[in-house]
């Protein structure tokens, strides 16, 4: 099921279709990177226990499927098929706007590649199909000619000018997801990367300049009796490794990955796929899981070498979620601060056409590399209106960086800071560090005004944060 659908919900739950009785569903995992979200619904499917029969009317499945039943009453759970190929045709069943029942649309697909999903970011392996995906169609399955699902309707594309372009989560992408909670004992942990910025080797002089042409090594000679001729080096420059990512230490500015696991890249980032059909590197990267090790051959000062990198998923300075929890947030003396999330940014219309410059600053910081782990933007997003803070009541979407001149990490760091302080004042200074807004509170005021500030508003506490979850 889609992610988004069951996000921030308290109680969840499922209708077959041509019944009105309702089923309670339990969020088992939810992958918002993949969009894809697990439920358990046990009055349809109950845990399996050889001491007993399944239920009357649940069937786990197709082959026992009877074409001439006409019992409409009866579960079926699809099998997952293969990925298709390109001019497959497919299906896609959901409940989108324009009425009640169930929708049936039809198509092909039309391209497979990697694409941004809309819900976290990600880039990961989509299927483009020309059937019409609208809202509503979101966690439907998208089927084959056998009826197995090869995926799972999640997005299109709002423009005047295109038509019928949907997306679909492949299959593949299912199994990964699947494949990472079982592992985890029910968790999901999320999609790996390299953790590090590339830079393309298309250029000739580029590539002439980092000594890269063709290797001494020769291609064995033909069957046919045609000349020998020199091995192509290819491959993508790192620009920049993250901190956080399993290849700090071992990957290199200027090295050159040629290859990982002994799949040759392009100078266009691009490895084979399958006949005639190439795919970002990442691609392939993002099939593997946390605690899984990569052979990365390099080119580094005009040498081969291979190297092992563990592989893991690269967290964000700014996160593009929550884990589907309420943003954190710290209150002190009616100043709102938070950490600076995508959904904030989304908030602010920091992809609008006009925005704040404050707005265009934090919007600045969303590619930023997490330096350390547990690393925030605190952000002071509101003022909520008190005698102690009058006269900043204009202050917003502003960037704290320090706090009585020690450096502000987290909204953790922060509270921490706040709640050691005994001198008389409290100073918070801003972003830029030269000729940023300076904000300074009376100390011995802040827990009343403070105390002030939640009960007016019923906030129940002040403080919220989840970096130590």
């Amino acid at each position: 099921i889609f992610s988004d659908i069951v996000e921030y919900g308290s109680v969840v739950q499922v209708q077959k279709r041509g019944e009105d009785e309702k089923h309670a569903a339990v969020v088992e995992a939810v992958g918002n990177e993949c969009d894809l979200a697990l439920l358990r619904v046990d009055s349809l499917f109950p845990p399996p226990n050889e001491d007993k029969a399944p239920p009357e009317g649940v069937r786990n499945k197709t082959s026992n499927r009877n074409k001439n039943d006409d019992d409409e009453n009866l579960t079926y759970a699809l099998p997952l098929g293969p990925l298709p190929a390109l001019q497959d045709e497919v299906e896609v069943l959901g409940y989108p706007m324009g009425g009640d029942s169930l929708c049936v649309t039809k198509g092909v697909v039309s391209r497979i590649e990697m694409q941004e999903y809309a819900q976290a970011g990600a880039r990961l392996l989509a299927i483009q199909i020309d059937a019409a995906i609208n809202p509503g169609n979101s966690g439907g399955p998208v089927v084959n000619e056998e009826m197995e699902v090869i995926g799972v309707a999640f997005q299109g594309i709002d423009e005047e000018s295109i038509e019928n372009v949907g997306y679909v989560v492949p299959v593949s992408v299912m199994r990964h997801f699947l494949e990472d909670v079982r592992r985890h004992n029910g968790n999901y942990t999320g999609f790996c990367h390299l953790g590090v910025d590339i830079c393309f080797l298309e250029n000739v002089a580029f590539r002439n300049y980092l000594k890269l042409g063709v290797n001494n090594e020769d291609y064995p000679e033909s069957v046919n009796g045609a000349p020998k001729r020199k091995k192509r080096v290819t491959g993508v420059m790192v620009r920049r490794v993250q901190p956080t990512s399993g290849s700090y230490g071992i990957l290199r500015n200027m090295d050159v990955i040629m290859a990982v696991d002994g799949i040759p890249v392009g100078n266009d980032g691009k490895i084979p796929f399958r006949r005639g059909e190439r795919v970002d590197l990442s691609c392939y990267v993002s099939s593997l899981f946390d605690g899984d090790e990569a052979r990365v051959t390099i080119w580094r000062e005009g040498n081969v070498m291979d190297v092992q990198i563990p592989l893991l998923p690269v967290k964000h300075l700014v996160p593009s979620h929550f884990n589907n929890k309420p943003p954190p947030y710290l209150i002190c003396s009616g100043f709102v601060f938070t950490a600076l999330s995508v959904p904030y940014l989304n908030a602010k219309g920091a992809w609008d056409d006009y925005y704040t410059d404050n707005v265009s600053y934090l919007l600045g910081l969303a590619n930023s590399p997490l330096e350390k782990d547990g690393d925030e933007v605190v952000v002071l997003a509101q003022v909520l209106a008190h005698k102690a803070n009058l006269g900043y009541e204009n202050y917003v979407d502003l960037h704290l960086i320090k706090f009585n001149d020690v450096e502000v990490r987290c909204l953790r760091h922060l509270h921490e800071l706040i709640s050691e302080s005994t001198g008389p004042f409290m100073k918070f200074e801003f972003a830029p560090k030269e000729g940023g807004r300076l904000i300074v509170l009376d100390r011995a005021l802040n827990d009343q005004a403070t105390n002030d500030v939640c009960a007016e508003h019923s906030i129940s506490t002040c403080f919220v944060s989840y970096d130590s979850e």
